[in-house]
């Protein structure tokens, strides 16, 4: 007698470890790809507006959101993410860096009078 159709396999289900390193790879690319990106940005953060004579176009916004990986970090790909890991941290770091700078720039604009505010009238006595 022939067994059921929807019996499975348990095994064929599980994922191989080239599967599964193939899959952590994927997303390993990926947010190498991002801190990559994040760098370029920090170098030239204009990106391609401060490109003379070049139309810009908008740049499409994705969210990321984590994938979902039924495995565990193959042992293969541990030395990989603690190095995504440390370039993550050091871009966090000089990413806030710059925030910092970028919020110290503003407030000196915004004490300069007449400069994102409503501006009252200024006299300059140029006699003396």
């Amino acid at each position: 007698m022939a067994e059921p159709a929807y019996w499975e396999d348990p095994r064929a289900t599980e994922p191989t470890a080239d599967s599964a390193l193939q899959a952590w790879s994927r997303v390993l690319d990926l947010l190498e790809m991002a801190v990559v990106s994040a760098e370029k940005t920090l170098k030239d953060p204009l990106g391609p507006l401060s490109a003379t004579a070049q139309p810009v176009a908008a740049l499409p916004v994705e969210r990321w959101s984590p994938p979902s990986l039924n495995t565990p970090l193959p042992p293969s790909a541990r030395r990989r993410a603690m190095a995504l890991s440390a370039a993550q941290e050091r871009v966090a770091r000089r990413l806030e860096a710059a925030k910092h700078d970028v919020a110290r720039q503003l407030h000196a604009v915004s004490s300069v009078p007449g400069v994102g505010g409503q501006s009252g009238a200024i006299y300059l006595d140029v006699n003396g």
